[in-house]
């Protein structure tokens, strides 16, 4: 089989290749607050009503010509397969696969390692070994600079070892420090297009803006009730579109800026914190 172009240069150029998971077998595990909350209110959603939101999903990457892998569920069969986001993080060399923190989502990274073998996706040969790194931590600002959010889920340990990887190939790899209860970075950093960005500005720290200006970025700052709502957790697709969903507060004002946004809906995910950004893995952005 031949190796594909499995590459990410930035989290902003054009889109052209995506891994999705179906959510048939989805249920909410209570690892974040957002999760917990929404056990405690004792909210279930029917199987028939999560097919037909995903659906949506698909169909956004359908109608714009972007290409659709689908995660392997067996024989893991695991309840969050379909936040294909967390098992790793594409780089400009392939794909770097990581290490959960908690014990309920050990074993996605195994079936997504799996998948991307058999499509002929390039992997790294190094992955994650030690504390955990999550890829809804984990962000390229350029071709050269990964950060990596170090709240609920990725680990000091893990952002070191992914440094250390990453070293090899001439990046440069930042953490990002806040708060457990922010959950992964992606509920509170979303760049939208070249050099634009929503940040919550209650969670990220004030060295992240330094660093954000230093490079050129034009931020968005909005306070933390976004981020609980998962309102920041957008994809963009390249050339000025963004994933969002319906009802997202941030869609007409991000139209109002130019950008053309896509909003399925995507309610009985975004509740407990599943957000769009979560649901999807890139393999293949144009730089």
């Amino acid at each position: 089989m031949v190796e594909k172009n499995t590459v990410v240069y930035n989290s902003t150029g054009r889109l052209k290749r995506v891994l999705l998971g179906k959510p048939t077998h989805h249920r909410n595990i209570p690892i974040s607050d957002v999760a917990r909350d929404l056990d405690d209110r004792g909210i279930q959603r029917d199987y028939e009503i999560k097919v037909k939101q995903h659906k949506e999903l698909e169909d956004v990457f359908n109608q714009l010509g972007i290409e659709i892998s689908w995660v392997q569920l067996d024989p893991e069969q695991m309840p969050w397969q379909m936040f294909t986001r967390d098992f790793g993080v594409n780089t400009p060399h392939g794909v770097l696969i990581g290490r959960f923190r908690y014990l309920e989502r050990k074993g996605e990274e195994i079936a997504s390692q799996r998948t991307l073998e058999e499509l002929g996706e390039r992997v790294l040969p190094e992955q994650i070994a030690r504390g955990a790194m999550e890829g809804g931590d984990c962000f390229w600002l350029d071709e050269n600079t990964l950060v990596i959010g170090n709240g609920n889920r990725s680990t000091y340990a893990g952002f070191e070892n992914a440094r250390e990887i990453m070293s090899e190939y001439g990046k440069r790899v930042l953490i990002i420090e806040f708060l457990s209860k922010w959950n992964h970075l992606d509920n509170n950093f979303a760049p939208l297009a070249d050099k634009l960005a929503l940040v919550n500005e209650d969670a990220v720290p004030d060295y992240l803006f330094g660093i954000l200006d230093g490079l050129g970025w034009e931020l968005i700052r909005l306070p933390g009730e976004y981020a609980r709502t998962s309102e920041i957790n957008l994809l963009a697709l390249g050339d000025d579109k963004v994933l969002s969903f319906r009802g997202n507060r941030l869609n007409q004002r991000l139209r109002a800026m130019g950008l053309e946004v896509f909003d399925p809906e995507y309610s009985c995910f975004v509740e407990h914190g599943g957000g769009i950004h979560c649901s999807t893995f890139e393999l293949e952005r144009e730089p």
